[in-house]
């Protein structure tokens, strides 16, 4: 009896994970592609709107998260290089999270995902020209003006 048991709960535990592994996921890999090219773009084209003197634009990383059937997390890091006022280029690294819900598409076969929410968790940026700083006195500013002297 024991083995009857036995070999029920194994048939029934195999039958399961045969199941679990050759399940259709609503969410395919093709979506998961499309949405992480767009995002590129999308991000690409407000750091452009937001900075035009920004340049070398590059993503460094992007994965996509399926958190439930109808939303997905994006998670990515960029780079980019930024012209500032006085000539000094720095290059900023942002990484952030974006979430994305599935709405309902005219057309059944296309899948259609807006865009909920979009946060950022870090800014680095780092000066591509240092900034010379001399061991020198500096020149007073006003050369006619007598120097004060310095008491011991």
């Amino acid at each position: 009896m024991i083995k009857l048991v036995s070999f029920v709960v194994f048939l029934g535990a195999f039958v399961w994970t045969w199941f679990l592994f050759n399940s259709h996921d609503k969410i395919d890999l093709s979506v998961h592609a499309g949405i992480q090219s767009k995002m590129m773009v999308l991000i690409e084209d407000a750091i452009k709107a937001s900075r035009p003197n920004s340049s070398e634009f590059e993503v460094l990383n992007i994965y996509t998260k399926k958190i439930n059937d109808n939303q997905i997390s994006a998670h990515f890091t960029y780079k980019y290089s930024d012209q500032l006022e006085d000539k000094e280029k720095t290059s900023q690294l942002i990484a952030g999270e974006a979430i994305l819900n599935r709405t309902p598409s005219e057309n059944p076969t296309d899948q259609k995902w807006v865009v909920q929410s979009v946060k950022t968790d870090t800014n680095k940026i780092e000066f591509q020209d240092g900034l010379v700083v001399s061991s020198e006195p500096l020149a007073p500013e006003n050369p006619s003006a007598p120097e004060e002297k310095k008491t011991e």
